[in-house]
């Protein structure tokens, strides 16, 4: 997922942070975890109402992130979840009716 960092930075996070990498070795942190490559980024353009995305980008601004990489954390959750699809979700309702009748008319 993106790491969600409020952007520009301040002056004094920005002091902190130099400090801290001017002061930290760093080297044993990018070794224990190997080569650290982000996958490859492609672009795509997405036409979408204009209140849909309004209200992304609202609610991207309440996060202070960006409203693509909203859209990405959007997406991503989506692809990592259980995708129940619809179809799936009657099936197992019409087999518990069915059970819940044939018990109804056992007892």
């Amino acid at each position: 997922m993106t790491k969600r960092e409020r952007l520009p930075r301040s002056e004094a996070e920005l002091e902190e942070l130099a400090t801290y990498y001017g002061e930290t070795d760093t080297a044993e942190e990018m070794d224990r975890d190997g080569v650290w490559v982000e996958p490859p980024m492609v672009t795509t353009s997405l036409r979408l109402p204009k209140p849909l995305m309004d209200a992304i980008r609202a609610k991207a601004g309440e996060q202070h992130i960006r409203h693509t990489a909203l859209m990405r954390d959007i997406l991503t959750a989506w692809f990592s979840s259980d995708q129940t699809q619809p179809s799936e979700i009657i099936d197992r309702l019409e087999r518990i009716e069915r059970l819940i009748s044939e018990d109804r008319k056992a007892g």
